[in-house]
């Protein structure tokens, strides 16, 4: 498993997004036709495959059942989530809140990052991705465990 590459897509009308083709194929090789989950966390729509979300949603429900305030945050996540389902046409209907809630205009960067497909207001990925620096000098540590993957 693992979504990889950046999609800037549109919206249409309806607020459907189309789902690139090798993240169709990923959720198809590994998921099957299981649905989708998804919610918005610091202005960033996250999507799991609902079978990988129960699994996160339970481990952290196990954790938050002892922390008042963990459960909070767990109760607050878990509320804000959707369930999202592909149509034949390869497209997503992404609830307004959601939308809304990341500032997603009438276009979105789709982003695979390996366990979760996000959704990127444009601007927002774009400014995001400026700020991010691969020089090996300035990041060696951070990048010490890839540096096999890297060079």
């Amino acid at each position: 498993m693992g979504f990889s590459g950046n999609y800037l897509n549109k919206f249409d009308d309806a607020g459907r997004l189309s789902l690139p083709a090798k993240m169709r194929e990923e959720l198809r090789a590994n998921f099957g036709s299981d649905a989708l989950m998804a919610y918005c966390v610091a202005g960033v729509v996250k999507i799991h495959p609902k079978s990988a979300y129960d699994a996160k949603m339970k481990a952290m429900f196990e954790s938050a059942k002892v922390n008042p305030d963990a459960y909070k945050l767990f109760r607050k996540l878990n509320a804000s989530a959707y369930a999202v389902e592909i149509n034949s046409s390869g497209r997503m209907n992404i609830p307004a809140q959601i939308r809304n809630a990341a500032s997603l205009g009438d276009e979105c960067y789709v982003i695979g990052a390996y366990d979760v497909i996000e959704l990127w207001n444009k601007e927002k990925w774009d400014k995001e991705n400026a700020e991010v620096d691969l020089s090996l000098e300035e990041n060696a540590a951070i990048l010490s465990g890839f540096m096999d993957m890297i060079i």
